[in-house]
């Protein structure tokens, strides 16, 4: 089971936690979130689950999770960003993970565009945003999945191969509450120093595909491009026929 005390006794946040929600099973933690938001209509919540049932991934996957043996989050921060700059948002998460993840095991964790996180080029936890408008700000619903404790056998044979875990990484069992805490801190620290300039150079610096070729579904082809960089406003820079274009789909293959 997952020890919400201990998690709370780690948790040093400013924005995130003001309320906090455990439920040993439910079938998602951001629906989750967004049914609080209706009565609270606040940042700061925090949803975490033991087992999920039905968690999503981007677009119409879904994302495949062990009851305790995984993290499942989510959280919900009002913008911090200017309405043109929303993608820094997307680029400030897998930071804080990245940061949050450093505090119990020192590997060197990559980020595939959009936002997954990447261990030798096998993916290791998944970010899903979602948004509403409310009063004229954005929120966003923010939900984390991060593969913790799982041996290779855990997982479907669909994925076998392309998934991994910090015990797989690290050779050891990580405690799952202190590790979450560790994460939100980094990110509710980011989140309050909003440092543009760090932030999207430290997710460039853990970029895994930075002047790769990389496939993608491009007007409805699958196209080979070299993904360049990402610009001021969080938004993917690719090259593709010669041309710089922003782009703001998922990467296929690389």
């Amino acid at each position: 089971m997952f020890c919400i005390e201990l998690f709370q006794k780690n948790l040093n946040t400013k924005i995130l936690g003001n309320q906090i929600f455990y439920h040993s099973k439910t079938n998602s933690t951001n629906s989750d979130i967004w049914k609080l938001f209706e009565k609270e209509n606040k940042e700061g919540l925090i949803v975490v689950a033991n087992e999920q049932y039905d968690g999503r991934g981007r677009g119409s996957k879904k994302w495949h999770s062990k009851k305790n043996h995984s993290i499942i989050c989510s959280f919900l921060i009002k913008q911090k960003f200017p309405t043109q700059k929303i993608g820094l948002h997307s680029i400030l998460i897998p930071v804080g993970i990245i940061k949050g993840i450093k505090k119990n095991i020192d590997e060197n964790l990559s980020i595939k565009w959009p936002n997954d996180i990447i261990f030798e080029n096998k993916k290791l936890g998944g970010i899903l945003i979602e948004t509403k408008t409310f009063n004229n700000s954005i929120y966003l619903n923010i939900g984390m999945g991060i593969n913790v404790n799982e041996k290779i056998t855990d997982f479907p044979d669909e994925i076998k191969q392309s998934a991994t875990s910090l015990k797989i990484i690290s050779k050891q069992d990580i405690q799952r509450e202190i590790l979450l805490a560790n994460i939100l801190n980094a990110i509710d620290k980011l989140l309050n120093s909003q440092n543009e300039i760090d932030l999207l150079k430290y997710w460039m610096q853990s970029c895994n595909h930075i002047n790769k070729e990389i496939k993608i579904e491009y007007k409805n082809n699958i196209v080979t491009a070299k993904f360049k960089k990402i610009n001021q406003k969080g938004q993917a820079i690719i090259n593709y026929n010669s041309k710089n274009l922003i782009f703001d789909g998922a990467i296929l293959n690389i």
